[in-house]
Formats: structure tokens, C-alpha cells, sequence
């Protein structure tokens, strides 16, 4: 009985470790029909430094970053030095997209740090308003508390993330590799993801950072 009674006391210190811990309350709703919010850094920034098993990176803040929309898919990684920095990956929509009934005539997929849309023949929105408010983010949490809030966000979930869109550089068991962020939300294909490292959730009446 001993031993049954330290096991759970054990499962509930390990379940309270694995959840973030609020730092405030919100009030109101999450408003995620407007546009993502970005300001360029224009003073020069210390870039942030990220210490690794095999390696070191360093993350230049080259624009300030807040959207509130609704995460339509999320991705975890394990594999690869860009794991490494971000675990997760989390296709955003805002908009129009926002609207669930406007949701259920689109379908959003991820796969090797790319996110993907199908859409019905009858979809309310054509292809360019949907490529323009959605995006796949690699996320860089700035603390364990965010990467906690992070992993416990799902699907469907009206979300505020702010942090900053980086540029990293550094080396990772000997190469030297770049992770460059997009800075617009009219792009496509190859590179047009945003890095971001985010330093301040709010997901429905909480706020983590």
C-alpha cells in the first residue's frame, strides 16, 4: 500500500511538472480577425543565445511579433538539428479562416516543416486570402513555462502569441547551418515560414510567459 500510495503522489508532482503555470488572467475574448501585428527591431538587439548538446546558436530579433488566430494543425519534431531549437511547429489561421463554419471547407495538414491546404470546390475563399492568412511557425520557445503552454495547446484553440521573428546562425556538431525567418505574409513555398521565438502566450483566459 506503501508503495501505491508513493506512486501516485509521484504521478501527480510529475503531472503538475508537465503543465505550464499561468502568470496572469485575460479579459475579453481573443479577437483573431485582424492581422498579425510586426514592427521591425531597428535598434541593434543582443541576439539571444541558445546552448545545445552539440552545439550553439545564436537568434537575432530582426521584428517584433504578435497574432492572435486559431492553430488549424501542430506538428511535433524530434529529428534534425532544427529540433533542436523547435520542437514544435503550429499552422495558424486568422481572418476569415477563423470562423469555424468557414474552417469546415479546409483541411490543414503538416509534414517535414511544411504546412499544406486542401479546400472544397465550394470554398467561400479562393486560394490567395487563404495563403495569406494562415501560416506554418517554428516555434522557439523563450522558456520552459512557454514551451509548456506551448505543447499544450491543440487544435482548434484561439491563441495570442507575441515574441519576436529571428534570424538564427551557429553551429551544430560541426556545420554551419542558418535558419532565416520570413518577414511577410504574402509568401509561399521554400522559406516563407515564420521562426519565431515567442516569449508570451495567451491561450483563452490565461496568459503564460
Amino acid at each position: 500500500m506503501r508503495k501505491f500510495l508513493i506512486s501516485i503522489i509521484l504521478l501527480f508532482i510529475l503531472w503538475g511538472c508537465s503543465k505550464p503555470s499561468p502568470s496572469d488572467i485575460a479579459v475579453g475574448e481573443i479577437d483573431a480577425l485582424g492581422e498579425p501585428q510586426q514592427i521591425a527591431v531597428t535598434e541593434d538587439k543582443e541576439p539571444i543565445a541558445i546552448d545545445l548538446e552539440n552545439g550553439k546558436f545564436y537568434l537575432k530579433p530582426v521584428a517584433g511579433y504578435s497574432i492572435s488566430a486559431v492553430v488549424v494543425s501542430k506538428k511535433s519534431y524530434s529529428y534534425g538539428w532544427q529540433a533542436k531549437l523547435a520542437l514544435v511547429d503550429l499552422a495558424l489561421a486568422w481572418g476569415k479562416l477563423s470562423d469555424p463554419e468557414t474552417r469546415k471547407h479546409f483541411k490543414f495538414t503538416q509534414s517535414d516543416r511544411w504546412y499544406y491546404f486542401e479546400y472544397e470546390n465550394d470554398s467561400p475563399l479562393d486560394v490567395s486570402y487563404i495563403s495569406t492568412h494562415s501560416s506554418n511557425n517554428h516555434i522557439i520557445p523563450a522558456n520552459e513555462n512557454i514551451r509548456l503552454a506551448i505543447k499544450s495547446l491543440k487544435k482548434n484553440d484561439t491563441v495570442t502569441l507575441e515574441g519576436f521573428l529571428i534570424n538564427a546562425a551557429g553551429k551544430y556538431k560541426g556545420t554551419d547551418l542558418w535558419w532565416n525567418s520570413s518577414l511577410t505574409r504574402n509568401d509561399s513555398g521554400d522559406s516563407s515560414c515564420e521562426v519565431f521565438y515567442v516569449t508570451k502566450v495567451r491561450n483563452g483566459d490565461y496568459i503564460y510567459e
